[in-house]
Formats: C-alpha cells, structure tokens, sequence
C-alpha cells in the first residue's frame, strides 16, 4: 500500500508540473522509470525465475515457443527480438492489435526483417538458444506488465518489451508504427496500480520452485513464408480435413491427405502423371463437417514436419524454398502411427519420384 501511494503521489506531483492527465502523467513516469532501471517498475526488484517462461500467460508462452520457429525459417542460430516480434504477429492480442491499429501481419514483418538482415546459414534442429537481447526482453515483458498491475504478462506486454530493441523498432518503424506504447494503450489502457515489490517477490519466489511445462495444446504451426501457395493449401486442406472428422488435433495422416489431394503442387504432380491414387477406403470423408472437438492445433510429430522436417529436407538438397515434395519426404522419413498405414499404401516409388520432381514448379 505504500508503494501505491507512492506511486500516487508522484503522479500527481507531475500532473500539477505539465498539466496532463491521470493517465498521460503515469505513462510519462513509467516511461521514465524504465529508461533509467532498465523496464523495472520504481522500488520492485524483479528476482526472475530460472525459467522465465514461468511468469508468461499460455498465449505468450506459446508466441516465445514459435519464435523458435521462426528463427529457423530464416536461418538464424538463435532467437532474436525481431523473430519475437514475428511470433507475436501470428495470433493472440498483439497479433490484433498490430493488424487492427498498425494495419501490419505477419508477411510484412517477415519482409522487413528479411530486408534488414536476409537469410542465414544455419539448419538446426531442435530448439534454438534465446540470445541475450531476447532474454533481457522475456525480463522487460515482465516488468512491463508488473508495472501495469499485471502478474502474467501476456503477448502485448513481450510486444512493448521488443519494441524496446533497436532491430524491432527499425522493422515497425519501416511499416509505418512509430509508437507501439501508443498503439497497446489505446487498446489495454493502464487501469491498476503497479505491483508492488513484496507481490513481485513473493510470485517469483514461487514461480522459481519449478520449470513451467510447456502449454498443452500447443501453438499451431503458422504458414511460414517460405512454404509455396501449394504447401500452404496442403497444410490448410489438412487442417479442414481434422474439423471434417471431428478429430481434435490435426495429425500426420491429415497432412499426407492433404498433400495428395489432386490441384497442384509436385507431389500431385507425381501421382497424377503415375496414375497413383489413394484407395477410395483411405480417401473417404464424412459428408457432413463438424466443428465440437476440432482445435486445428497440429500433434507434436505434425508440427515438427511442418516447422522443422520440411526445412531439413530442403536444407539437404539446396533448395530455398519449402514446397510439398519436401513436407512429403518428410513425412515418409518419419511417419507417426496416424500415417503408417497411409504411408504403407502407398507406392515405393514415390519417394524417389518425388526427390527426383524438386524443386520443380509447385503450378505445374
């Protein structure tokens, strides 16, 4: 309560100063705050977990998960702000906020970030360090919502927190968003008083006692930019496939029907010209759609094929882009129990029919 009254007072102290409001005057305070101890609210001393994920509400965890992702997409060994920023542009309340106010998504981040640093070299697998940068900014993302009254912070907190970094503010300044404090208040005005120290200690204390497990479901794979339209179609048809059987995740099986579904792309390029076709038991579907279990969050050996596999492939063979020939190979190279029995209905040959299309025209 002291803290609070604090805080009050020192609010108001400025509104007498410069003539603002409440709430203009406590911006301009945490503005300042922050620039001088680093994003930590005044007398609140951020004791941060191991595991910083701990503190993250699941629509953050799951945006710091698919910034991995994205910094795999680009090459990178590890992930820096601006694939943050990239995660965060793909769903939940920075993702809205970015689109509704800023008019920007995902494509036009991915262009920019590629205009200022292109692709890398690296094909790793598996999960990417965080660099230091992005470390400091999980940290800010706390303090950020702490300093709003907020114990978890969510995706618009991490979004102020990479805005912060000179390679974010570089990208949204090039789209047109010069103040992304403006655009998070406007849509998540600060409403409750800062925590105070004794709160954001004790929650860290607590938060400290174990590693959070990541959230269940997990982010779905967004349609990366290097994938061809076919492959984002096959993903799609994939997707529609689940909700049409009712299934609650979307699996490996799903995505190989996907993939040899006649309308483009190597793979059904392939087929179309052997004559190979599913059998009509395989290919069958309900007539009807149905949507009451259906989530379109991809199973964990799906989301690897789209996320990672496919990537691999395309690594091996030199190729830029990631099209349905390399989702396919991929699958043949590790299918699950959803897509053994497919796998095994299908012609050996295909495979090597397949490596031998790439990178081929997706259109032909």
């Amino acid at each position: 309560m002291t803290q609070n009254r604090r805080a009050k007072r020192a609010i108001r102290a400025r509104m007498a100063q410069t003539g603002e409001k409440y709430t203009e005057a406590r911006r301009s305070l945490l503005r300042s705050e922050r620039s001088a101890g680093g994003g930590t609210p005044p007398g609140v001393a951020l004791a941060m977990p191991d595991d910083p994920l701990a503190w993250f509400t699941d629509q953050a965890h799951n945006a710091i998960l698919l910034a991995e992702d994205e910094a795999r997409m680009l090459g990178r060994a590890t992930v820096e702000p601006e694939h943050l920023l990239l995660a965060l542009a793909r769903s939940g309340n920075a993702q809205r906020l970015l689109a509704e106010r800023g008019g920007i998504d995902g494509r036009a981040i991915h262009g920019a970030v590629v205009r200022a640093g292109g692709f890398g070299d690296e094909l790793a697998g598996g999960a990417l360090p965080r660099s230091p940068a992005s470390e400091a900014a999980l940290r800010d993302a706390v303090a950020e919502a702490a300093a709003r009254g907020i114990p978890s912070p969510s995706t618009e907190h991490l979004l102020l927190a990479v805005a912060a970094h000179a390679s974010v503010s570089s990208v949204l300044a090039e789209l047109g968003v010069a103040d992304v404090r403006a655009t998070v208040d406007a849509a998540h005005p600060v409403a409750r008083p800062p925590l105070g120290a004794a709160a954001v200690e004790l929650r860290a204390r607590r938060r400290a006692r174990g590693v959070r497990t990541p959230p269940r479901p997990g982010p779905m794979p967004p349609l990366f930019e290097r994938f061809t339209v076919e492959a984002h179609r096959a993903v799609a048809a994939a997707v529609r496939r689940a909700r049409v059987l009712d299934e609650p995740y979307v699996e490996l099986g799903h995505l190989l029907h996907g993939l040899l579904e006649p309308g483009g792309g190597v793979v059904a390029g392939v087929c179309g010209r052997h004559g190979w076709q599913l059998g009509p038991a395989v290919a069958s579907e309900p007539e009807e759609e149905r949507h009451r279990r259906a989530t379109g969050i991809f199973t964990a050996a799906a989301r690897r094929i789209v996320a990672e596999g496919a990537l691999e492939v395309a690594g091996r063979l030199r190729h830029r882009e990631l099209g349905t020939g390399h989702l396919l190979l991929a699958i043949l190279e590790r299918p699950d129990d959803s897509a053994e029995e497919l796998v095994g209905s299908l012609p050996r040959e295909l495979a090597v029919e397949v490596a031998r299309a790439l990178p081929g025209d997706e259109r032909a």
